[in-house]
C-alpha cells in the first residue's frame, strides 16, 4: 500500500510495470489458457454441484459436529439451527435434482446428441442449473425445514418443543423428493451403466475401454447405494420408529453423500486420478490418442452422480 501512495498507481511503480507490451501480447506470451472445465456442460454443472456439496459439508459435518458436542437441541440455538435446516434441505434436494439432471445429460450425450445439443449446449446449461437453483430455493423458503437435535444426532422434522403434534411438522415435497428423484436418479444409471455396455459390447475383455466401463459400474453403484440409504432411512423416519443406530447411520450416508465421491473417483476413477496427480507435478505424461479413440469420453464423478464427459 505504501508503494501504491508513493508512486500513485500500480503501473508508475518501476517493479510492476508493464508497458513493454500490451495485455494481449503478455497474455500471448505468458498466459496459460485454462478453458476445459467451463467449455464442457458437463464440467459447468460439475462445478456447480461442487459448490452445493460444499456447502452441505459445512452444514452437515461441520457445524453438525459442533453441536452434537454441546449436546444442542432446537431450542439451544433457535435461530443458528432453524437457518442450517433450511440450508441443508434446500442444499440436498438441490444436489438431488441437479444428479437427475447430470445423469439425463450424459445419456442424452451418448445416445441423443441433437437433444443433449439443444438443452444444454453453450449458455443454456446455466438455464438448466438455474432451475436447480429454484428447486433448492421452493425448499428454503416454503417448506417445513430439518432440524438438528443431539437426542438423535441427526436432522429431523419435529422441533421438539411440544408433545403431539408431530404431524404438523410433516414435509411432503421432501418425502416426494427423496422417492421420485433420487429413485428416478438411480434407474437412470443403471440404464446409463448398460448403454455404455451396448456400446462397448464388440470391445475385447481385456481392453481399457472394457476396464472403464466396469469401474463405471462399480462407481456409480458405491456412490447411488449411499444416497440411497440415507434417504431410505429418512423416509422411514417419518413412517415408523426407527432404532438409533439407524439414524446415525443415515446421516453418515448423508454427508457421505456430499463427502465420499471425492475420495472414490481419486481413488478408483484412473482418469480422474492421473489429471489431478499431473495437476500437481506428482506424474507426467498425457493421455494417449488411442485411449481417447476407445472411451470416446472420460469418466468422472460428483456428489450423487457419475458420469462420462465428452
Amino acid at each position: 500500500m505504501n508503494a501504491l501512495i508513493k508512486y500513485g498507481s500500480v503501473q508508475a511503480n518501476p517493479l510492476y510495470n508493464c508497458s513493454s507490451r500490451t495485455p494481449q501480447e503478455w497474455t500471448t506470451r505468458e498466459g496459460v489458457p485454462r478453458h476445459a472445465y467451463g467449455a464442457t456442460e458437463c464440467y459447468k454443472i460439475m462445478i456447480f454441484l461442487s459448490l452445493v456439496d460444499i456447502i452441505s459439508i459445512l452444514v452437515g459435518g461441520i457445524i453438525t459436529g459442533w453441536l452434537g458436542y454441546q449436546g444442542a437441541v432446537f431450542c439451544t440455538y433457535p435461530e443458528l439451527i432453524y437457518y442450517c435446516g433450511m440450508i441443508a434441505e434446500s442444499m440436498w434436494c438441490c444436489s438431488c435434482l441437479t444428479a437427475l439432471i447430470l445423469v439425463t445429460n450424459r445419456l442424452f450425450d451418448l445416445q441423443l446428441p441433437r437433444i443433449s445439443k439443444f438443452l444444454f449446449d453453450g449458455n443454456r446449461t446455466f438455464f438448466v442449473i438455474f432451475l436447480s437453483v429454484l428447486y433448492a430455493s421452493y425448499f428454503m423458503f416454503f417448506c417445513t425445514p430439518v432440524l438438528y437435535t443431539s437426542n438423535f444426532h441427526t436432522f429431523i422434522l419435529d422441533p421438539m418443543i411440544f408433545e403431539g403434534k408431530g404431524l404438523e411438522y410433516s414435509n411432503v415435497s421432501l418425502m416426494y423428493n427423496n422417492f421420485l428423484v433420487l429413485f428416478s436418479t438411480c434407474f437412470l444409471y443403471i440404464v446409463f451403466c448398460f448403454v455404455l455396455g451396448s456400446k462397448l459390447k464388440n470391445v475385447s475383455s481385456g481392453s481399457e475401454a472394457r476396464n472403464a466401463s466396469i469401474q463405471i459400474f462399480f462407481q456409480s453403484a458405491m456412490i447411488c447405494g449411499v444416497n440411497l440409504m440415507a434417504s431410505m432411512v429418512y423416509v422411514s423416519m417419518s413412517f415408523v420408529k426407527t432404532p438409533f443406530w439407524l439414524i446415525v447411520v443415515g446421516h453418515i450416508c448423508w454427508q457421505l453423500g456430499h463427502a465420499a465421491p471425492a475420495f472414490v473417483y481419486l481413488t478408483f476413477n484412473k482418469t480422474i486420478k492421473n489429471g489431478v496427480l499431473r495437476k500437481f507435478g506428482i506424474k507426467k505424461g498425457r493421455i494417449t490418442n488411442s485411449t481417447k479413440k476407445i472411451t470416446k469420453s472420460s469418466v468422472h464423478f460428483s456428489s450423487t452422480h457419475t458420469v462420462i464427459t465428452a
